[in-house]
């Protein structure tokens, strides 16, 4: 699982990144679709990610492969997920 982790994680990173710089608002939305594309192993990785995201409290699931993170938390986020590396 680790290696699949880092195999997918620079996707989301960079997911993360670019969604920060663009968009208005309070919140980021992350939809995994967005992030993978029909790469179901992806689609998993990412999925586990953001549940962990998720235990910490640093994001929320909005619904089905939707998740929404608070812009000013997203700075956090990315430290987190570089973590794992």
């Amino acid at each position: 699982m680790r290696r699949k982790i880092q195999q997918y994680l620079p996707n989301l990173l960079l997911y993360m990144q670019v969604r920060l710089e663009g968009g208005r608002g309070s919140l980021v939305a992350v939809r995994i679709r967005d992030v993978c594309g029909i790469d179901r192993r992806c689609c998993v990785v990412v999925q586990t990610l953001l549940a962990r995201l998720e235990e910490r409290g640093l994001a929320r699931r909005h619904k089905q492969g939707v998740y929404l993170i608070e812009r000013k938390a997203v700075e956090e986020v990315i430290s987190a997920l570089r973590e794992w590396i």
